[in-house]
């Protein structure tokens, strides 16, 4: 952007644009980040339920803990298939590590029958033994769920 032969030089509202994908909440009808805009042809491609299309403001975040001191900003989520953190949120919908992000095809397609019970390694394969490696209770591999504040569950592992 910053090359005047580029095709976004001086314009980064555009190349945002091109780049990420919003999408419109079911409950409020305000936008909001729903990924890259690779994601979206995946979205438009699916049998997505406009229901599950949820901004941060109206999620039913149950289970969370509203941090005292950040508030939601810094809300990191479990990835839906494995249990890691989440740093790709795509479709507007689902919370993805790394690895489970670039196979989301297969793992979008699995019936939530054959998903790995706790512990999950990524890419939905079935850990051995009994600890989970977040350190904590959640849900069945399958459902989204909110780890906590970011920040403080970092500062609480030094």
């Amino acid at each position: 952007m910053t090359r005047e032969e580029n095709e976004y030089y001086n314009n980064p509202n555009e190349y945002a644009m091109e780049r990420y994908m919003y999408v419109l909440c079911f409950k409020c009808g305000k936008a909001y980040f729903g990924g890259e805009s690779r994601c979206q042809q995946e979205l438009d491609n699916s049998q997505y339920n406009p229901e599950e299309l949820i901004c941060g403001g109206c999620s039913d975040v149950v289970g969370a803990q509203v941090c005292g001191r950040h508030g939601v900003d810094f809300l990191e989520f479990k990835c839906r298939f494995c249990c890691s953190v989440a740093v790709y949120f795509c479709f507007g919908t689902t919370h993805f590590c790394t690895a489970c992000h670039d196979d989301f095809q297969r793992l979008m397609s699995l019936p939530t029958k054959l998903l790995p019970k706790c512990p999950a390694g990524p890419k939905a394969i079935q850990l051995d033994g009994n600890e989970c490696p977040l350190k904590i209770k959640h849900p069945p591999t399958g459902e989204e769920f909110p780890l906590g504040c970011g920040i403080c569950r970092n500062i609480n592992t030094f």
